[in-house]
């Protein structure tokens, strides 16, 4: 099995995002399928917390400039493959820059997590200077499709937008969509990502790229629904 998390199509690559409705989301799922032997992966249930600091310079960015853009976040995973009982999460700078995004994470027992944001210069030396608070949970189901390390394709539903506490987000407790509570707004379109490390992806793949559409993303989306933010008209993780 292929370890989709930590491969280098995770830490640097090239990505495209499309959003599509659930009719057509099972006709790409089915072909994705067929790709990896008929095989369909088992789904992984996904929280993230957006971190932004006063201001929130941050979100207007992603809002503004999603081709350019930086965002601080915490994933857990359910179920949580290789935690070993431990409550955890992942830590992530995500930089986007047409195109082509970068990340720095690391995996951090949820009991250090507020220790972490506040002095984790070693760790992730783009978050120096904390101030960073929670501002924004996002709840979703993924099935991740990958038959190469070059190339891996995300397919995201039931995303929902939750507001979220220092308490909730810092706490040593795993963070999951029942403890945030029905969500503030829904997305009920699917959200497809394409991660690839700028090799030629297969053509019927390869056509799926929007072009120059603005791009998805969930930390923008979800601040605008639940904030009120808006930038330029944009809606555009």
């Amino acid at each position: 099995m292929l370890q989709f998390a930590e491969g280098e199509v995770t830490r640097l690559r090239r990505e495209f995002k499309l959003v599509i409705e659930r009719e057509a989301a099972v006709a790409l799922c089915a072909r994705l399928s067929a790709s990896l032997g008929d095989y369909l992966p088992p789904p992984t249930r996904i929280t993230s917390v957006y971190f932004d600091k006063p201001g929130y310079p941050l979100a207007v960015r992603a809002l503004g400039t999603p081709n350019d853009c930086l965002k601080v976040r915490t994933k857990e995973y359910s179920p949580d493959v290789g935690a070993g009982g431990v409550e955890r999460v992942v830590l992530e700078v995500k930089r986007e820059r047409n195109g082509v995004t970068q990340k720095r994470r690391v995996w951090v027992p949820r009991a250090q997590l507020g220790t972490v944001l506040q002095g984790g210069v070693r760790l992730l030396p783009l978050i120096a200077g904390g101030n960073l608070v929670p501002v924004l949970a996002v709840t979703y189901r993924r099935h991740v499709y990958q038959c190469s390390q070059a190339w891996r394709v995300t397919v995201d539903r039931d995303i929902g937008f939750h507001r979220v506490t220092p308490e909730l987000a810092l706490g040593e407790r795993t963070l999951s969509a029942e403890r945030l509570g029905e969500p503030l707004a829904l997305d009920g379109r699917v959200v497809v990502e394409v991660k690839h490390l700028g090799e030629e992806l297969p053509e019927w793949l390869a056509a799926l790229h929007p072009g120059r559409k603005p791009a998805y993303s969930k930390f923008a989306e979800g601040m605008a629904r639940v904030h009120d933010f808006v930038a330029d008209g944009i809606l555009g993780g």
